[in-house]
């Protein structure tokens, strides 16, 4: 049986992670979405695999992606409305950054 091991890689905090080898993963938690990211190599690029829980609904729902050198990509998701997601690969490292999305109210 082939073990399978992830390390935890990069610096890890409120907002940001980065993956720096394939294999790799890290948790982020923030705008009320806890987020597991690892990255493993295919043929097209680095695919990267985001498995996130709303605190709003408990729903786990993954999102997966390749990302070729010198892509970038940004989005909201479903059920969490309060964080806005960027997943950007710069050589062979990943960084996926939450940041937090302002609301603004109507007013006369």
């Amino acid at each position: 049986m082939t073990a399978f091991a992830i390390a935890l890689a990069g610096a890890a905090s409120a907002d940001q992670i980065t993956l720096t080898e394939p294999l790799s993963g890290a948790s982020l938690h923030d705008g009320g979405v806890d987020m597991n990211v690892y990255m493993t190599e295919v043929d097209a690029g680095l695919e990267v695999v985001a498995t996130y829980t709303p605190s709003e609904t408990y729903a786990p729902a993954r999102v997966a992606m390749v990302l070729a050198d010198g892509d970038a990509v940004s989005f909201a998701l479903p059920g969490a409305p309060s964080a806005h997601y960027a997943f950007a690969r710069t050589g062979g490292d990943v960084t996926v950054t939450a940041s937090p999305v302002g609301v603004q109210y109507a007013s006369k």
